[in-house]
């Protein structure tokens, strides 16, 4: 199944019913009261860190990528990449937290080059790939082959996601062919999770980040890009980035209704 450049042209994504459910989900939780809490930050991050690894089938565990994170201790008998993985995902979290970024080729290739660090040749590093790709695991697509047209459909992917209007659209609009392009030798869908991640937040809008451990969800979030790789069509990646917000919301909510008694109980004690 060869690449379809008729992917790129599909921009009728959500539906008026999922833009509504979406806007909702959002306002349930401000970006201030994620990008304000210090404590919150370093949750999300780790859950961001954590299930984009595993999403790639990195064998750390929980207690393996804290301790990595934490105080750089690698696990015993694991493979080095797997701890340069979590590194480099550490690294670009942290630089799209710190900076603000605007989503063009610039940004993109300049993450890659942190987020594939070591993992592919340095001349690769925040590059397109120099040779073809023979297939993508579990799925009878084809990417396009290296060269100036590669170059150019990605030129183009950046110049269509501006012309959706809704925040969520063009989040996934960008997601889905960033991974479906397959413009670098590697990482492409971690780097297509940040730069969802950078879009959002740069609309005022908390990013999607699965918080959850369940290892379903990650199978989950890989049929859904093999899906999309085979028919262009976003249903199932709409269906998985809705139920996974509004999981996320959820959890977002209860910890800030934990802040607010806190802080409530801290006042009537000085009182």
């Amino acid at each position: 199944m060869l690449y379809n450049p008729n992917f790129l042209n599909n921009s009728v994504i959500l539906s008026d019913n999922q833009k509504e459910k979406l806007e909702f989900l959002a306002n349930e939780f401000p970006l201030n009261d994620f990008t304000n809490n210090a404590r919150l930050i370093d949750k999300i991050s780790f859950d961001f860190i954590y299930s984009s690894a595993q999403i790639e089938g990195n064998t750390y565990t929980k207690a393996d990528t804290l301790a990595l994170i934490e105080d750089g201790i690698t696990a015993n008998g694991k493979k080095y990449t797997d701890a340069k993985m979590i590194i480099n995902l550490r690294n670009s979290f942290n630089e799209i937290m710190r900076n603000s970024m605007e989503v063009n080729l610039n940004t993109i290739h300049f993450l890659h080059s942190i987020i594939s660090q070591d993992l592919v040749l340095k001349q690769n590093e925040g590059a397109m790939r120099n040779g073809n790709l023979t297939g993508i695991t579990g799925s009878s697509y084809i990417p396009l082959s290296s060269g100036e047209r590669l170059r150019e459909e990605l030129k183009f992917l950046f110049s269509q996601y501006k012309n959706l209007t809704n925040p969520f659209e063009r989040a996934i609009y960008l997601h889905n062919n960033l991974c479906y392009l397959q413009y670098f030798e590697d990482c492409n869908k971690r780097t297509a999770r940040v730069m969802q991640f950078i879009l959002l937040k740069n609309d005022n809008i908390m990013p999607l980040v699965i918080i959850d451990s369940k290892k379903e969800d990650y199978s989950l979030y890989r049929l859904t890009m093999i899906d999309y790789y085979e028919t262009g069509d976003y249903t199932k990646y709409i269906e998985f980035f809705i139920n996974t917000y509004k999981r996320q919301m959820k959890y977002l909510d209860e910890i800030n209704s934990l802040n607010n008694e806190c802080i409530h109980k801290q006042t009537r004690k000085q009182k």
